[in-house]
């Protein structure tokens, strides 16, 4: 039986980021006659029984990290190094000296980097112990980078401009040095096998299509628009100041937004009155329950983001902007809106509010593309051979 160590940046549970999510629910559909153990960075909100939910879903042994904090101190140096921050709060000699430790004693067969922030452990010492090496990207991390900076003020622009060149060179370098790259989306793919001249394998984020059974929209409207999101990620942050201050401040008064993520609160137009702010729910789709539209102003970012996944499966209408969702092959007015410019999320949502066949039809054709391509069962499937085959 093949033995995998998955190596993940954060705990995989609670699955309450899109990191988290697909991390997890790799390993519960990947884990089919092979041997799963995990290590992975841990934050201060870690709890000791989190552990219990990877057991359920076969993980064999944990072996946890603490992250460095941000804040820490010795990070500012990473003013002068030629490394990226990210390597600062990840990268310990310890940690390797673990890695390899696990390697040899459990006589892994394959290790399976999620994501770039794990991706400093690439290289010779785990080859030379006999293990292949897989870098599971998440999103191109440079390229995220380069579109925050894009819509930043000119001074965040420049800060940001040397540590982007310092993500992208790392990102290429251990790209090159594993045996086998993952990427989400097939525009990443392609990107993936320009830099290293290896073919690059698609697993796709997906949804559990069980837990989110199809929803029939409602003929009465609740008047109420959904955004989701971590608001301690940049990426939603700059989309919920972009979509409150350009699109929702026009719209109708009767209008309401319902805003659901972590750091919700904290977000400065939750004191609006049409505006309800909620750190987190129990079972988000209570959350779609509520909204008549789901509304994705991301504008900045990679990957396939799983609300997105989720509301589709659901049944929940959806206006987003096409930049951050080309990758699932929708067409406007087929599957869902797609909105490029604040005008145009005015006209569409109040196009969608006042036509219900609309919404029914944008629900049910999303829901066929959700269950044609983006089950987990099949996707965890795929991802087995692969660990198998490498």
């Amino acid at each position: 039986m093949r033995k995998i160590l998955f190596l993940t940046y954060d705990f995989p549970y609670p699955a309450n980021t899109g990191g988290k999510n697909r991390a997890f629910n790799l390993i519960k559909h990947a884990n089919k006659n092979v041997e799963i153990h995990l290590a992975s960075f841990v934050r201060d909100d870690f709890r000791k029984e989190y552990e219990k939910e990877l057991k359920k879903v076969g993980v064999k042994t944990i072996t946890i990290f603490k992250r460095r904090k941000l804040k820490d101190i010795r990070n500012i140096k990473f003013l002068f190094s030629k490394s990226s921050i990210f390597r600062l709060l990840y990268y310990r000699k310890s940690v390797e000296d673990s890695i390899l430790d696990i390697v040899r004693s459990l006589k892994i067969n394959v290790v399976h980097f999620e994501s770039y922030y794990t991706s400093f452990y690439i290289g010779k010492k785990i080859r030379d112990v006999g293990a292949k090496q897989i870098f599971g990207t998440e999103n191109i991390e440079h390229f995220l980078y380069k579109d925050y900076a894009k819509h930043s003020s000119w001074l965040k622009h420049f800060i940001l401009d040397r540590q982007i060149r310092k993500i992208e060179n790392e990102e290429k370098e251990f790209l090159k040095l594993s045996d086998k790259n993952i990427a989400v989306t097939d525009d990443e793919a392609k990107f993936i096998q320009s830099i290293t001249g290896k073919k690059c394998s698609i697993i796709p984020n997906g949804v559990d299509l069980d837990d989110f059974t199809y929803n029939h929209p409602s003929k009465k409207l609740a008047n109420t628009l959904l955004f989701i999101g971590n608001f301690s990620y940049f990426p939603n942050i700059d989309a919920i100041n972009y979509f409150y201050n350009k699109v929702f401040k026009k719209l109708n008064e009767n209008i309401k937004l319902l805003i659901i993520g972590k750091n919700a609160e904290k977000l400065d137009m939750s004191k609006d009155s049409r505006i309800e702010t909620i750190s987190f729910v129990e079972d988000i789709k209570e959350a779609y329950n509520r909204a008549d539209i789901m509304v994705f102003p991301v504008r900045v970012g990679g990957g396939t983001n799983f609300k997105i996944l989720e509301a589709m499966a659901y049944g929940i209408p959806i206006i987003a902007d096409p930049a951050r969702i080309d990758s699932f092959g929708v067409k406007d007015g087929r599957e869902m809106f797609l909105a490029k410019t604040p005008l145009e999320y005015e006209q569409k949502i109040d196009l969608l509010l006042k036509d219900f066949s609309l919404r029914e039809k944008l629900s049910k054709n999303a829901r066929k593309l959700v269950e044609k391509g983006y089950s987990w069962k099949p996707i965890g499937d795929n991802l087995n051979a692969i660990w198998k085959n490498i």
